[in-house]
């Protein structure tokens, strides 16, 4: 049997203040014991370790090197182990833990971080795990539990997984100016439109037929595709370089025509949206900081505004 398993933790938490105190009285008092049950203790552990803690020299007791070498190991980590256990058991209003978040590469990422970031500064003891990925990864990190929740756009769908719609996101097109000439958009808008060469999300690429569909009520036959990229910082980098027209989160788009003059946005009639949805692994526990991290996020997306 190893020593810790033999070993009492109250016997570690009394050594501490023992050692602090230097006194096994005063220890007593702080510790609402008789000064013969902390000595007991004391010796309890001496004897379990087979070691003498203190050395007791003119009614004062003063610690033996191994005494400071189990201080030095012990203290804080019995100080955050009971930290995390009044946190674990709720017996604490300081929020703490670790918050592992997984989101969508369509979604709006600054939009996402900035939700995030304002909770972590009402949160400090919060730390977080953020990684983006396909809806085959995110599938993936669920089953091996490497994440607590998903902010998904409404191309992932999994038979294991529960969603909470959270809030929509308008897209609009865009496009160089030069792609645009020679295209007769005032004799007929749809059939201009369907000869741009296109980029379009890997995993969303029913977001532009949504477009189209919505815009005119029909579907192209068939759309020349250039480039399939993963997130909305491809799309933007591509469609400046003229590579294609792309569909961009409207709330990008009006820094995007100021910082490139070159840029044009197609708006027929409407903007389509993309849904965005709280994606969790049906049954799992979350832990506390997870949970109040979750209802935050969907609070402040409900709320329509990162701030």
């Amino acid at each position: 049997m190893s020593l810790l398993a033999r070993l009492n933790l109250n016997y570690l938490r009394i050594f501490l203040v023992v050692y602090r105190t230097r006194s096994m009285t005063l220890a007593a008092k702080q510790l609402h014991l008789t000064q013969s049950g902390v000595s007991q203790q004391i010796k309890s552990l001496e004897d379990t370790l087979g070691i003498t803690l203190f050395d007791r020299i003119n009614r004062k007791i003063i610690p033996t090197d191994e005494a400071e070498m189990l201080y030095a190991e012990c203290s804080q980590r019995l100080d955050d182990l009971e930290s995390t256990l009044r946190q674990i058991s709720k017996q604490d209003d300081e929020l703490i833990g670790r918050v592992k978040i997984a989101y969508s590469p369509s979604l709006e990422e600054a939009r996402v971080i900035e939700v995030l970031a304002r909770f972590s500064r009402l949160n400090p003891k919060v730390k977080f795990d953020l990684r983006t990925g396909f809806a085959n990864e995110i599938s993936e990190w669920f089953e091996k539990g490497k994440i607590d929740f998903a902010l998904a756009d409404a191309f992932v769908n999994e038979a294991n997984l529960d969603f909470d719609e959270i809030a929509t996101e308008p897209f609009d097109l865009l496009v160089r100016q030069d792609l645009l000439e020679g295209l007769d958009f005032e004799k007929d808008p749809f059939e201009a439109c369907c000869q741009l060469p296109f980029l379009t999300y890997t995993e969303a690429t029913e977001l532009l037929n949504a477009w189209f569909k919505k815009n005119w009520g029909r579907l192209p036959k068939d759309l020349r595709f250039q480039v399939q990229v993963m997130d909305t910082h491809a799309m933007q980098s591509l469609i400046r370089r003229g590579f294609g027209a792309g569909l961009i989160p409207e709330s990008q788009i009006p820094a995007l025509l100021l910082a490139d003059p070159q840029l044009r946005r197609i708006h027929i009639k409407a903007t389509v949206s993309n849904r965005i949805r709280v994606a969790y692994l049906r049954k799992r526990t979350m832990g506390m900081a997870a949970k109040v991290c979750l209802q935050w996020l969907k609070d402040r997306f409900a709320e329509g505004s990162a701030g």
